[in-house]
C-alpha cells in the first residue's frame, strides 16, 4: 500500500501539513485564505465530510491527525457548511482549486 498523497508527492509531507496548520492558520482554525494557500502547496488530501445536520464541510486530511482545525472555517472560526455536497465541490473547485476531493457521505 502506498501513502505517497500524504508523503510529500504534492509538495508537503503529513507532519509539515500538520505544523503548517498549527502556524498559519488563524490561531487554531484554518480560514478560507490559509486554505486557499494550503490547497496551491499541497492540492491532495481534501475532503468533504458530512457536518451536523444535512450539512456538509470541507477539510484537510493528515495521517499525523485529523482536528477541527483541519476544517475549512469562516473568520469567525466557525466551520463553512454547505447544503449539498455538488455546492462543496463547487466552493473546492473555485475557490481551492481542488477538482476531485474525497467525499465522505455515510
Amino acid at each position: 500500500m502506498s501513502y505517497d498523497m500524504f508523503e510529500g508527492n504534492d509538495g508537503m509531507r503529513d507532519g509539515e501539513v500538520t505544523n503548517w496548520l498549527n502556524s498559519r492558520g488563524t490561531g487554531s482554525v484554518l480560514t478560507v485564505a490559509a486554505a486557499k494557500d494550503l490547497a496551491h502547496r499541497s492540492p491532495l488530501g481534501w475532503y468533504i465530510a458530512p457536518h451536523s445536520q444535512d450539512r456538509f464541510c470541507v477539510g484537510k486530511l493528515t495521517l499525523e491527525k485529523l482536528a477541527s482545525r483541519h476544517m475549512v472555517t469562516d473568520e469567525a472560526g466557525k466551520a463553512l457548511a454547505f447544503p449539498t455536497i455538488e455546492a462543496a465541490k463547487r466552493f473546492m473547485k473555485e475557490q481551492l482549486g481542488i477538482v476531485t476531493p474525497q467525499v465522505f457521505d455515510y
